[in-house]
């Protein structure tokens, strides 16, 4: 029995590691089928955000896997410099018809054919409250049957079956038990790429990013998802 309970609580704390370690994933993707596959000489990538350095890190990690795969591709931090500063060039222009011609002479101007924008789509915060007590082992069920469960993730269970000393000693050991608040936020970006010429949306997809520790690190991963995706559905060829 002693063998079985240490089985399980290693089973569940990888779970946990591995559950923690997977930061950003791919949660949809669609590729317009009326574009068939296509080639252009220069793909150039935007990331908006307010962020300059966040935009500089996502720009080249994706310009580095698009150029990886034998595509021509450049980021746009030096050519868009007021991709960045999105609220200052809505302030300068008139109306949206404005800064609609301004982006479109911008790319005329660097002789852009396809263009990637990445945006970020809803950004969620959540508080959740982490037990120090790691582990409470249980007594026995109606049945006679042990079970366990962790305090602090809410996994195994149910508590409240069994004797009542049993959730008695629980719940105070978990009322008096120190612990800590945690915020988890969770990003939802969208990336898109678009023929310009054509004025045609040729493929899209969306990530879900939770708790990033690092920028740098996640818009490798993000750059690796998104480019993996798009050679995978065969939207463009070098």
């Amino acid at each position: 029995m002693k063998n079985l309970v240490k089985s399980s609580i290693i089973l569940v704390s990888v779970i946990l590691l591995v559950a923690c370690g997977a930061s950003t994933k791919l949660t949809s993707s669609w590729k317009n089928k009326d574009m068939g596959t296509n080639h252009y000489e220069k793909i150039a990538v935007v990331a908006i955000t307010p962020n300059n350095s966040s935009r500089y890190l996502i720009e080249r990690a994706l310009v580095k896997d698009l150029t990886a795969e034998k595509l021509k591709a450049t980021p746009t931090y030096e050519i868009f410099p007021f991709a960045g500063k999105m609220g200052e060039v809505v302030s300068k222009s008139e109306n949206p018809e404005a800064l609609k011609e301004r982006i479109k002479a911008k790319v005329n101007e660097h002789n852009i054919d396809a263009l990637m924008i990445i945006a970020l789509l809803d950004q969620q915060k959540e508080e959740r409250y982490v037990n120090n007590n790691n582990f409470y082992m249980g007594g026995t069920g109606y049945y006679g049957t042990p079970y366990m469960g962790t305090a602090s993730v809410g996994i195994g269970g149910p508590y409240a079956y069994g004797a009542y000393y049993n959730y008695y000693a629980y719940s105070a050991g978990t009322a008096y038990t120190s612990g800590y608040y945690v915020e988890d936020v969770t990003y939802f970006l969208e990336c898109n790429l678009y023929d310009v010429a054509k004025e045609e949306l040729l493929w899209s997809a969306r990530t879900k990013s939770v708790n990033i520790g690092s920028v740098e690190e996640e818009a490798v991963k993000f750059a690796n998802l998104v480019v993996k995706d798009l050679i995978a559905k065969k939207v463009v060829i070098p």
